[in-house]
């Protein structure tokens, strides 16, 4: 999924077979810069990332959505040493998307996704796997009969990823995260066009004062917490999370 960034997309150069989502005043330019891109076009009146999220969910079936600036899929469970020596190739990461849906298919789960962070120090061999829990809106994978959704009557810039990872507890009880792999992805917070234009700055801390804690907090209550960085492991201690956000599901995953 993209917004003003014609020339600028890279995932596909990660993850083969891509359908590029784009509005349809912004189509023109994109298939000029990507022409190897077959296109997904919705409406200029679908505005933000809620909005264009349950778009899509609506217009296809099973699908993953990723967004347009990728690095790399990479093997997280390699060690440290071989971190630049275990990204995936573009087939290879379309392959593992298709396995992983395939799983979630045959567990009867509707959402997946994979690890939330691309280094090997955050993996446990001991859990491999996740049944519950958050995962980035960078990759998210959705199948057909899910009953989560996107709401699209706001205009937050930020938290739709929380939001379904949480809905899909409430409604579901569980999802699958392969957490064996991760999709990294660049210039979250200060790229040009995409989210960016969306978000009141660019350090995550004006995602505070738009509402999002908020928005979440008042659908699911204490389920959405706050604090200062991601905790779990050495690796993540002094990895800071600009939103200050974080969720715990009532059951164990």
């Amino acid at each position: 999924m993209s917004h003003k960034r014609a020339g600028a997309v890279t995932t596909q150069r990660f993850v083969s077979n891509c359908l590029l989502c784009v509005p349809e005043s912004q189509a023109a330019g994109y298939a000029k810069a990507h022409p190897q891109l077959e296109q997904l076009v919705h409406p200029d009146s679908v505005i933000g990332l809620w909005a264009k999220r349950e778009w899509v969910r609506r217009e296809l079936g099973d699908h993953v959505q990723l967004d347009d600036d990728c690095i790399g899929c990479y093997r997280v469970y390699r060690s440290l040493a071989g971190w630049k020596k275990s990204v995936l190739g573009p087939d290879r990461a379309y392959e593992l998307i298709q396995m992983t849906a395939d799983r979630a298919r045959k567990l009867g789960a509707y959402l997946f996704g994979f690890a939330a962070h691309a280094k090997p120090l955050t993996y446990n061999g001991l859990k491999p796997f996740r049944f519950g829990g958050y995962t980035p809106g960078g990759c998210l994978g959705v199948l057909e009969g899910a009953k989560f959704w996107w709401p699209t009557d706001t205009d937050l810039a930020d938290g739709d990823d929380y939001w379904v990872c949480l809905l899909n507890a409430h409604l579901h009880r569980f999802c699958f995260f392969d957490r064996r792999f991760a999709f990294a992805f660049k210039d979250t917070y200060v790229g040009a066009g995409g989210l960016a234009e969306f978000r009141a700055g660019s350090d995550g801390q004006a995602e505070m004062k738009d509402g999002v804690l908020e928005y979440l907090q008042k659908a699911f209550g204490d389920r959405v917490v706050v604090r200062n960085y991601d905790k779990g492991n050495v690796a993540t201690k002094k990895i800071k999370n600009p939103a200050r956000r974080s969720i715990k599901m009532p059951y164990r995953t």
